[in-house]
Order: C-alpha cells, then sequence, then structure tokens
C-alpha cells in the first residue's frame, strides 16, 4: 500500500513539472492579436523565439527586444535595451515620462494592476497610474 501511495505521489509529480513546461512554439502560435502588435510596432525585427507556458508567451526578436504577451495576446513586459518608444503606453503615461524623465530612455515597461513600472537607463523604477500620475519610484541597483 505504502509503494502505491508513493508512486501516485510522484506520478503527481512528474505530472505537474510536464503541465507547467514551458514549450518551444512556431511564430504562428501566438494569438493574433500579438502577431499584429509585434509587425506594427517592431517592423524591421524578425521574431527569432517564442516561447509558451501555462498562461504566457514569452517572445525574442531579432533587434533583442522581449515581450510577454498574456495568452489573450495582449503584451504584458517589454524589455529593450535599445530603447522603448514611449509611444506604446498610454498618451498619458507617455506624457509623465517625458516631462518628468526628460532625455532618459525607457528600457522595460511592464503593466500592473494599478498602473505601469517603468524602468529607465539610470535604473530608476517609477511607477504610474493609468491618469499619468507618478505613484512611486526606486532605484534598481
Amino acid at each position: 500500500m505504502q509503494k502505491v501511495v508513493i508512486r501516485f505521489i510522484l506520478g503527481l509529480f512528474l505530472l505537474s513539472g510536464i503541465a507547467n513546461a514551458d514549450m518551444v512554439v512556431p511564430a504562428t502560435a501566438l494569438p493574433k492579436n500579438a502577431q499584429s502588435f509585434i509587425s506594427s510596432t517592431f517592423k524591421d525585427a524578425q521574431v527569432m523565439y517564442v516561447e509558451q507556458d501555462f498562461d504566457s508567451f514569452e517572445v525574442r526578436l531579432s533587434n533583442g527586444v522581449k515581450i510577454d504577451f498574456y495568452r489573450d495576446g495582449n503584451w504584458k513586459e517589454i524589455e529593450s535595451y535599445n530603447g522603448i518608444n514611449p509611444a506604446l503606453l498610454p498618451a498619458q503615461v507617455a506624457t509623465t515620462l517625458q516631462s518628468t524623465f526628460p532625455n532618459v530612455t525607457i528600457i522595460k515597461v511592464e503593466k500592473e494592476w494599478s498602473g505601469y513600472e517603468v524602468k529607465l537607463a539610470n535604473m530608476l523604477k517609477v511607477y504610474i497610474n493609468e491618469a499619468g500620475q507618478v505613484i512611486g519610484q526606486k532605484s534598481d541597483d
């Protein structure tokens, strides 16, 4: 009886590992809106790598950009050490960033439940709500 229980538990661990495993998939596996976002926003870049897990996709482009998408195809995080165009953000958020931190490059943007977490090239993390108000900031050593 004890061996059966141990085998059952080991089987559950094995199945949970397989279910949560990341899989490399073709770019065509991305939802249509994610494919459209990539082709319209990063026109000169090629999709080099797509990894799918249970609830998201990770995409790497030939220009060094990394984008994480939710399963529905909406982006949740964009990272590029070459800089991210502020036009990808809502107008109020972009305006606040450009006026508060002029001439500082955006290198990472993550959608949060309360707005956006924006990492700047000067290693400052800025938290901005949907209305474009800075609600916090910290140095990211």
